[in-house]
């Protein structure tokens, strides 16, 4: 067995390297990682890739007569091989609605934007921070056009549902799911998780309970998941 562990390094450290750089190639990195830290996964497919050449390259050469190093065992392979074996079997893609454990939140992520944006060119996360600093009443009648996915508790109405959206700060382990609550006639006609684009107006009104600003929709379309899914704080 211990004759094959050599080999076994080699592949791995290739396969890891080949899969980094399948991600890059393909798009579906930011799928994992924030594209602000794109350039972690470059090096580190580099590091990979001479790691697994330069030990394919050691197999060929004659054993060298040198003082002992240090062996890796197939324990540390396997522990190695796990994160890569659950890659090539789980296909990638974005969180979704079945990720949210727990509801997603009214609060912003992150620190305030730098400018403002206009009414019709804002996000969910840019509508969080602009209802964090004033009453609702103060969006009375402010035109949105918000792109999300379903969102819904028990308790909401047949017409009621969140528009949300992740974000992510730095990777998908710290991505959050955040949402403005939305209001339709026809909105029981759409799945929750199915994406949507809400034109229409926002109102103060009672949500589940709360006064807050609610989208109320003049239309509802269905689109396709986006290209990049997760906002960045």
């Amino acid at each position: 067995m211990g004759a094959w562990v050599a080999p076994a390094k080699a592949l791995l450290l290739l396969g890891m390297g080949l899969y980094l750089a399948l991600l890059i190639a393909s798009g579906n990195l930011t799928n994992y990682i924030n594209l602000r830290f794109a350039w972690l996964a470059y090096i580190g497919a580099a590091i990979f890739l001479i790691l697994g050449l330069v030990s394919a390259y050691s197999l060929l050469r004659p054993p060298a007569h040198s003082h002992a190093h240090y062996r890796i065992g197939w324990d540390v392979l396997l522990i190695i091989a796990f994160p890569l074996l659950l890659a090539l079997f789980l296909p990638s893609r974005a969180l979704g609605v079945e990720a949210i454990n727990g509801g997603v939140s009214l609060r912003p992520v992150g620190a305030p934007a730098a400018f403002s944006r206009s009414p019709l060119d804002r996000n969910v996360l840019d509508w969080l921070r602009e209802f964090d600093r004033a009453a609702p009443v103060t969006f009375n009648g402010a035109p949105a056009d918000v792109s999300g996915f379903v969102y819904r508790e028990p308790s909401f109405a047949p017409e009621e549902f969140m528009l949300s959206r992740f974000t992510m700060s730095c990777c998908v382990a710290d991505a959050f799911p955040i949402g403005m609550p939305a209001r339709a006639d026809a909105a029981a006609e759409y799945a929750t998780g199915a994406w949507l684009r809400v034109r229409g107006e926002l109102r103060a009104s009672a949500f589940d309970g709360e006064l807050l600003p609610v989208l109320l929709a003049h239309t509802l379309e269905a689109i396709d998941e986006p290209a990049q899914p997760y906002l960045y704080p």
